[in-house]
């Protein structure tokens, strides 16, 4: 949730990595038990080469993504998804979990 003691980072770099995985694990998490797996390793896949360019995209999904992330989880789920090694990490959590 929001947090008005505290300022939403601004780039990837305020997130400690603890917390980068931690996001990307709930996010694997959510979506192999909707059983998601295919389609999001699919389009996780497809879009990697532009995955800034697709976090920043996330701002126009945000009702879909925030039944996942709620308040400044989301906001940090969108820069974590910046950097390359977090989108393949991504992919390998999803697989690991299904």
């Amino acid at each position: 949730m929001l947090n008005p003691d505290h300022e939403i980072p601004r780039v990837l770099e305020d997130i400690p990595e603890s917390e980068q995985h931690a996001l990307l694990e709930k996010a694997a998490t959510w979506i192999v038990r909707r059983s998601l797996t295919t389609p999001a390793i699919i389009v996780l896949e497809t879009c990697k080469p532009l995955n800034f360019l697709g976090s920043q995209f996330l701002i126009a999904f945000s009702p879909f993504v925030q039944a996942i992330f709620k308040g400044d989880e989301y906001h940090k789920f969108a820069l974590v998804l910046e950097k390359d090694a977090n989108v393949e990490l991504l992919i390998e959590l999803i697989e690991a979990q299904s």
